[in-house]
């Protein structure tokens, strides 16, 4: 019987985050028989930590702090020699990376290993003009390249110079539960709403703040429920309070159970400044709660407007305002549009799928090297 392969995956963090869920799904269901999987986090462990430590067969963390800027760049050279010394120990056939610095460390160590095939998942495509160029510059490392949506992939291919046959999209997935409580919007009733995901500028808390403001200012009842954490609580907990509205906000922490604490959410938004495929979006698809996003090239290609979700324009408080309103108004429409989304993340976004896709790359990348070192 052949030896698994050896699976190296290596996170940038293991915190709160779509690719942190997105790594944790694979290693759990991945084919245990077939592979032989390993964990490396850049930084610290966070708080998806000991569920990575106990799905793989190895774990490993660098040690790395939350910095950015210059001390994430004085950081870069002794968390490559760690990373060395990593795939020394675990000899690793292949490396999937996530996430832009674990990408840029994972195929620079990754050169010392000739044969190592090195996958980087791209998950947005707002990245910086910098991280494209390195992109260009270092591409040639990289055996091929995932990405999350079609918009991820054409920003690959336009921006960072990616030939169309070295990135292949692989959708997101979620198991999605057997029983789901149905949308429980009322008409006249305190809604609650809720904004899942870090508490960063890219995923629009200001903005929704803004939006609550004027929902209580033309006489309706709403409370905002913000979960997770990031850069930005303390921010956001001023802007409240300036606003006048922080009795109707709750600032609920990381969330172990998503789908769970959306049982008591009557309407979840998600008006991002920018995203690649967003997993709340999947998870509240998934337990049958109706959506107020932005219009985004990743968000459109899980939602259609006014069919499975409503979407307005970015950076609107007075459109999400609006859109929100009118669900709280319509319990019908909610409901109609909750149920519409639900039977599309079973059809097109069952994690089962993306196990399979990426199982297949795995075996068509192995297959390709076999018959290249066999034809030397």
């Amino acid at each position: 019987m052949n030896a698994p392969v050896s699976l190296l995956y290596i996170i940038t963090g293991t915190g709160t985050g779509g690719a942190e869920k997105a790594l944790l799904e694979l290693a759990c269901r991945i084919d245990r028989k077939r592979y032989r999987v390993a964990v490396c986090s850049l930084k610290r462990p966070g708080a998806y930590a000991d569920r990575l430590a106990a799905s793989a067969d190895e774990f490993y963390h660098l040690g790395l702090s939350e910095a950015a800027g210059l001390r994430a760049v004085f950081n870069f050279l002794p968390a490559l020699l760690r990373l060395i010394m990593v795939m020394r120990l675990v000899r690793p056939q292949i490396v999937h990376c996530f996430l832009f610095r674990a990408s840029m460390l994972g195929r620079l160590a990754a050169c010392l290993y000739p044969g190592v095939i090195t996958i980087a998942a791209v998950r947005v495509n707002e990245q910086s003009a910098g991280k494209y160029f390195c992109e260009r510059l270092t591409r040639s490392m990289v055996s091929c390249y995932t990405a999350v949506t079609e918009e991820v992939r054409r920003a690959m291919i336009e921006r960072a110079h990616v030939t169309p046959d070295k990135i292949y999209t692989i959708y997101n997935g979620i198991e999605c539960a057997v029983d789901v409580s149905e949308p429980r919007v009322s008409a006249g009733m305190e809604t609650r709403i809720a904004l899942i995901g870090r508490l960063h500028r890219q995923k629009g808390h200001s903005v929704l703040l803004e939006a609550v403001k004027i929902i209580l200012g033309s006489g309706k009842r709403v409370h905002l429920n913000l979960a997770g954490d990031g850069p930005d609580e303390g921010i956001l907990r001023r802007q409240a309070r300036d606003l006048g509205i922080a009795d109707v906000v709750t600032f609920a922490g990381v969330i172990d159970d998503v789908v769970a604490f959306m049982a008591d959410i009557d309407i979840v938004v998600l008006p991002s400044l920018w995203e690649g495929m967003p997993n709340v979006l999947l998870e509240a698809m998934a337990a049958l709660r109706p959506i107020v996003a932005t219009r985004l090239a990743g968000i459109e290609e899980l939602v259609r407007d006014c069919e499975s979700a409503l979407l307005c324009e970015t950076e609107r408080a007075d459109a999400l305002a609006e859109a929100i309103i009118r669900l709280m108004d319509d319990p019908e429409l909610a409901g109609r549009l909750a149920r519409i989304a639900r039977k599309d993340v079973q059809e097109h976004f069952d994690i089962l799928q993306t196990i399979a896709r990426t199982q297949e790359l795995y075996e068509k990348l192995l297959s390709n090297r076999n018959t290249e070192q066999g034809s030397l």
